[in-house]
């Protein structure tokens, strides 16, 4: 017989397992009805779904996220219209008040997120002596 503490316990690991989880994904549902956040633009905008899936691959950059943050981003942003050619522009954008580091450590990760490997691409560029 299970006792009503064992249960609590055995349902508090199920609960944070599963919220672990579904953070990891970005379950845009369960983080909205969770925590009150909602990671989609706002109804009642001035700004296109576009620019502002831009602005958050910029703020993105700028927090430095997780990869898959990042990633995530971008993949919003190809969803809202925008290409690829503006997503790089974006880290051109905020390279002045992000600064290089952060612009060099997104990139790779932004070049995943569109399909290019930047890592290999400069491996390519380094002959071997």
């Amino acid at each position: 017989m299970v006792l009503d503490s064992e249960r609590r316990s055995m349902y508090q690991a199920a609960r944070f397992q599963e919220t672990l989880r579904k953070l990891a994904m970005i379950d845009e549902g369960f983080i909205k009805d969770e925590a009150g956040l909602a990671l989609g633009s706002a109804t009642a905008s001035a700004l296109d779904p576009r620019t502002v899936a831009l602005l958050q691959v910029g703020a993105a950059v700028t927090a430095g996220p997780s990869p898959v943050c990042l990633q995530w981003s971008v993949a919003r942003a190809m969803a809202a219209g925008a290409t690829e050619d503006e997503i790089a522009d974006v880290l051109l954008a905020v390279a002045p008040v992000t600064g290089l580091g952060r612009i060099a450590a997104a990139a790779p990760e932004v070049g995943i997120a569109l399909g290019y490997d930047v890592s290999a691409a400069l491996e390519a560029l380094d002959p071997i002596v």
